[in-house]
């Protein structure tokens, strides 16, 4: 949100990242059952029982981080109910929220109404007892959400208010998720996954569908628009039916290189100029979930899974065989080799001179280091 001679602008924010983490009680505690077809829910931050039982003793919570120390993270934590953009600029903001586990079977499941057929345990917490009549116990859902390079003080919710809120639809192929949650071990614990990973029992997606753009949620969602505005939108959406969801057809969406960089700064723009000559990977480590991974190693052992994260294919090209993002910046954090320390691409752009010099730099930020004759030659 911007204020210039006594006009507001709403710019959307394109520098996220999400991740949907699941968890459920250890089985001699309570069963857990899968979502079952059609099941929709949703939550809110000032509900009765998100306030309690968190990470942090909420089921709301902010972090605003900085790298330090070579990539470690110092976080500064907000928790519960308004909603809190932190004023002070910092590396990325998270914010998470946990839903609700426990389910009314009698009240269906979502379609009418879907926000009473669900109940927070009563102390909060994924392993507290549920309330009478929400006998059915579900995965806990937490949406993790990272604003990328969050700069303070300018950011609010897109209907202007400060309770956060998440909504799901439930996806999952018929017992898949049931095969995973008897199958992997649950900790209990307040973490993000149980003891396992748990993708030996997911089925990796070699060709995933591609991004979406936003002139497919203009034909497909709704007819509006969506990047910036003048006022926040108000009232009902309208539009075409949504496409229907196949396990065998492909949604029609574009399949171009459509997002705008989220790796750069606000007041910068990326250059012209094209990377000229042969595409490579980044050499460099990037960040992913709190750890440090290669392109040739953690990318290359499961490219149909990991290629279609957020980020990869920009560091990746071409173990992802994405030859659309050779001539992207890395917006993932990466580890600068000569020093140590985590940049991402807009620090390179500081001083292109002298950091697009180092091969590995013009390899991560391609198009920031575009037409500077110091690049490797294979640039």
């Amino acid at each position: 949100m911007t204020e210039s001679g006594g006009q507001t602008t709403y710019s959307r924010v394109s520098q996220l990242e999400t991740s949907p983490y699941y968890r459920w009680p250890d089985p001699n505690i309570a069963s857990t059952s899968e979502f079952p077809p059609g099941f929709r829910m949703i939550a809110y931050s000032n509900q009765e029982g998100a306030g309690t039982g968190g990470e942090t003793g909420a089921n709301l919570f902010v972090e605003c981080c900085d790298y330090v120390n070579g990539g470690e993270e110092s976080c500064t934590n907000y928790e519960g109910n308004p909603l809190v953009f932190p004023t002070n600029t910092c590396d990325f903001l998270g914010i998470a929220f946990a839903m609700p586990t426990c389910w009314d079977e009698t009240k269906g499941i979502g379609t009418d109404n879907p926000f009473n057929h669900v109940a927070y345990t009563t102390d909060g917490t994924v392993n507290g007892p549920c309330p009478s009549g929400y006998d059915t116990r579900l995965p806990q859902i937490q949406l993790f959400l990272r604003i990328n390079n969050y700069q303070g003080g300018t950011y609010v919710l897109s209907d202007g208010g400060e309770v956060f809120h998440v909504d799901f639809m439930n996806g999952w192929q018929e017992n898949k998720l049931q095969e995973v949650i008897e199958s992997c071990q649950a900790t209990g614990q307040p973490g993000y996954n149980p003891d396992c990973n748990c993708d030996q029992f997911l089925t990796p997606n070699d060709n995933p569908s591609p991004q979406v753009c936003d002139s497919d949620v203009k034909q497909y969602i709704i007819d509006e628009e969506i990047e910036t505005l003048s006022e926040l939108p108000r009232g009902t959406c309208t539009g075409p039916q949504i496409i229907e969801k196949s396990w065998d057809v492909e949604p029609p969406f574009s399949n171009t290189d459509c997002v705008q960089d989220p790796g750069m700064d606000d007041d910068e723009e990326a250059g012209d100029d094209s990377v000229e000559g042969e595409c490579s990977d980044s050499s460099l480590q990037m960040k992913f979930k709190k750890k440090f991974r290669l392109c040739d190693e953690w990318v290359a052992s499961n490219p149909g899974r990991r290629c279609n994260k957020l980020g990869v294919r920009e560091h990746c090209p071409v173990t992802c065989n994405a030859p659309e993002f050779c001539q992207s910046n890395s917006i993932r954090p990466f580890v600068v080799e000569e020093t140590g320390k985590t940049k991402r691409c807009n620090w390179v752009a500081k001083d292109v001179e002298e950091r697009c010099a180092y091969d590995d730099m013009c390899n991560t930020c391609r198009e920031t280091c575009a037409g500077i004759n110091t690049c490797a030659s294979e640039n």
